[in-house]
Order: structure tokens, then sequence, then C-alpha cells
């Protein structure tokens, strides 16, 4: 096989989406025998057409299926094999379909996760929770689990995946070049401590992001600087899920909330600056954040399935192939 048969190449060196997006173009040339179209890690229109980005069928299903219901999926997903959200669909669709072998494979991330009840992908929440659901708007979760604890009270879990991304969305008010194209710009000395309106979303849009927070009382007392907001940078995507999981749970009369982000450790770019660490040490109740690193999730399905059915077991080696050890 020749070096051409892998395709273009959009990222080099040695970085990590350099490392996968490498890992992504082999995969593709040498297991799928597929076709690209102007980089080697995006498919050509018959092999997404086919669900090449999907490790099986059934994950292919999933995302069609979910993609047929309106917001939630977009054409990236079935294309870019760094997609983030196949990644989702490739990693938790056979969960979703077994809630035994999702039980076995998340306990080890989720102390206190006795049962798992149901999982939902791209859940989009009723309006009524934030009020910022706008067309393709509005913050949706990746995942949502309903479950049962261990003290046998139900619980609700979101999960944020991430694969290459080098960061966490950031607020749509503190995005750059706003001002110079003449938009609203949050200052960097923005009053939120002492009360939610002074920021714009709530102040323009009237999201209930901050109404929420102050409500469920997620964040330590001492969280908030005296003037300036933490939520401004990566963290605001961190934020606002875990405050999502937290009003889902309260609106489900769910006892626990939790919200997690399952990403590679190696992914230095987007967690080498200790944002899941400092986004921690801001909660009122620090367990109910969690980190599920992909080298960790790998083996522990690998565990679940055991000797299990061979369709389980190519699906792991699948999974192990596209992801594992970048």
């Amino acid at each position: 096989m020749t070096k051409a048969s892998f395709g273009r190449v959009a990222t080099r060196g040695t970085s990590y989406r350099a490392r996968a997006e490498a890992r992504q173009r082999q995969y593709r040339a040498e297991i799928l025998k597929a076709g690209w179209s102007k980089y080697g890690h995006l498919l050509d229109a018959e092999a997404a057409r086919t669900g090449k980005n999907f490790v099986d069928s059934e994950c292919f299903q999933a995302a069609r299926e979910r993609a047929a219901q309106g917001k939630g999926v977009a054409e990236r997903t079935f294309v870019n094999m760094l997609s983030s959200q196949a990644m989702c669909f490739n990693l938790f669709t056979p969960l979703a379909s077994d809630p035994e072998l999702a039980t076995n494979v998340l306990q080890p991330f989720f102390p206190g996760l006795w049962d798992v009840r149901d999982i939902h992908f791209e859940y989009t929440p009723p309006d009524d929770i934030f009020g910022d659901q706008t067309g393709l708007g509005g913050v949706d979760c990746d995942l949502m689990i309903e479950a049962e604890w261990e003290d046998q009270t139900s619980a609700l879990i979101t999960i944020e995946t991430k694969f290459v991304e080098t960061e966490f969305s950031i607020c749509g008010f503190r995005k750059p070049g706003r001002k110079e194209k003449g938009k609203p710009v949050c200052p960097d000395d923005v009053p939120i401590r002492d009360g939610h309106q002074a920021c714009l979303y709530a102040r323009r849009k009237h999201y209930r992001y901050w109404e929420q927070t102050r409500r469920l009382g997620t964040l330590r007392p001492t969280a908030l600087p005296d003037a300036g907001c933490p939520f401004a940078g990566p963290e605001w995507q961190l934020w606002v899920n875990h405050t999502l999981a937290h009003a889902l749970a309260d609106a489900s009369r769910a006892r626990h909330a939790v919200f997690a982000v399952c990403a590679p450790a190696d992914n230095k770019a987007l967690l080498g600056d200790g944002v899941l660490e400092r986004f921690r040490a801001r909660l009122a109740r620090p367990e109910s954040f969690t980190f599920i690193p992909l080298a960790e999730l790998l083996p522990a399905i690998g565990r679940a399935i055991g000797g299990g059915p061979r369709e389980l077991r190519e699906w792991h080696e699948g999974l192990c192939r596209r992801y594992a050890a970048i």
C-alpha cells in the first residue's frame, strides 16, 4: 500500500490531533479500504453513506436514527473520522442496548452506580431547563444516562465526549472578533458574584444558566471572584453541562447527579492546563464531576465483555484499532 493511498494530511507534527489523524488515515486505508475526500481522515460520499465511520452496523444505525430526529447529529458525524460525536456512538451504542453491560463498564468510573436503566444520545433538554433552545442552538448533552444508585435512589448522569478538540466551548459573548464586529462583549470585570443579571446571557437572552446554578447550589460559596466570570473561557462548557445534569436530575426528582467528560488524557491541548481540576475545585460537591480517560474506558469495555458474544468482541476490537494508544 502506497503512502498516497493514506490520503492528504491536514495536520502535521506530533500533537495529539496529528497522531490521531494519522491513525484514522491508516485505519481507513488498511482496515476499511474506503475512499477519502479532501483529506485522508474525511470519508468520501460512498464510505459515509454506507457507515464506514462507525465500528459496526449497530452504531451506524443509532446515529442514523438520531439524525432523523432533527437537531443533534450533523453530516460531519458520518464523514469526519475525527468526529467526537461519531466516537460517542462507537463507544456507547452497544451499552445502550445492554444495560447490564453498561453497568459493568461504567461502575468503575461512577462510585455508587448500581444499575443503568437507559441511555439517550445527543439529548436535548426541555426548553424550560435553560430557555436556550433556538433552532440548532442550545445546550445539549452527548449522553444522558438514567440509573439507580447503590442507596436505591435514582440518578442522572450526563457525559460529554471529546476526541481531538483543542478546547471546550467558551462563552458566546467572549468569542474572538465580537468587539471588532460591533457585537456585545461581556467585560473582563463583569460583577457576577453578587448577582447574575450582569451576565449577558441572562440580561440579553434571558437564558437560565446562572438562575439554575444558584437555585441548585452547585458552586462553592468561594467559587466566584470579586469581579469577573470564571466561565468566560473553556470552563464555560463544563459549567453549563454540569448545571444541566443537576437541573435534569431535579426535574426528574433524581437524588444524584453527575457530569463526566470522556476524552483521551493524552490530548494535552484540551486538558493539559488543568482545566478539569480548576472546574472541580469550584463545585460544592466535587464528586459530582468526573473524568473518564479513553485509555481506561477501552479496557473496561474489554473486561466487561470477557469471552462474551463474538459481535461484542469484534466491536471492542474495532474500538481499540481506531482509538487505543494513539
